[in-house]
C-alpha cells in the first residue's frame, strides 16, 4: 500500500533517523477510535501509514524549497492535525472532494490530511497546499523540498501563499 522502496536516499535516512525501519507497525487504535467520534472515518491508506510512522516526528533533509522555507518537521501526530480541526478537513473535502483523514502537522503547523486515494494536502491559515498525489509524493516535498509549493485554495480575502 505505501511503496517506501520507490522513496529516495534522503527520505529513508530522514526516515532512518527519526526511528522509522521497514518493520515498524503500531497499534493505531489510539487514534482511530477517539478521532472517528470527532467525525473522521479512517481509511486503509491512513491506517497504513499511521502504523507505520504514527508518533515520528521527520526532520527535512533539505531546509529550502524552491518557494518555501521548509525548516519545520513532518510530524506524524493525527491528534494534532485532526482533533478540533474536523470543519477543517469538511472544507477540505468540499473543495477538493474526497475522503480526507488527519495523519499529521508540516509548515507552520498546518494540519496534514491523507485522501484515501493518495493525495495528501496540508491546511491553515486559509490556505491549502498540495503535497503529493500519492504518500510518498508529499514525503518527498516535505522531506526533500524538491518541487515549488502550490497553494490550492485561499479562503475570500486571503491571497494565495506562496504566490505564483
Amino acid at each position: 500500500m505505501i511503496s517506501f522502496d520507490s522513496l529516495s536516499y534522503n527520505v529513508l535516512r530522514a526516515l532512518g533517523s527519526s526511528g522509522w525501519s521497514a518493520k515498524r507497525a503500531i497499534d493505531v487504535r489510539q487514534w482511530i477510535e477517539p478521532l472517528s467520534n470527532e467525525g473522521y472515518r479512517a481509511h486503509a491508506l491512513a491506517i497504513a501509514v499511521l502504523s507505520a510512522l504514527g508518533g515520528l516526528s521527520v526532520e527535512p533533509a533539505n531546509k529550502v524549497g524552491p518557494n518555501f522555507a521548509n525548516d519545520e518537521p513532518y510530524n506524524f501526530d493525527p491528534f494534532a492535525a485532526g482533533a478540533g480541526q474536523r470543519a477543517l478537513a469538511v472544507e477540505v473535502e468540499t473543495v477538493l472532494g474526497g475522503q480526507y483523514y488527519p495523519i499529521g502537522e508540516w509548515l507552520s503547523y498546518s494540519s496534514v490530511f491523507l485522501e484515501s486515494k493518495g493525495r495528501v494536502v496540508a491546511a491553515g491559515m486559509g490556505w491549502f497546499w498540495e503535497m503529493g498525489s500519492s504518500f510518498e509524493e508529499s514525503l518527498e516535498l516535505a522531506i526533500c523540498a524538491n518541487r515549488p509549493l502550490l497553494c490550492l485554495y485561499s479562503d475570500p480575502g486571503v491571497a494565495p501563499w506562496p504566490p505564483e
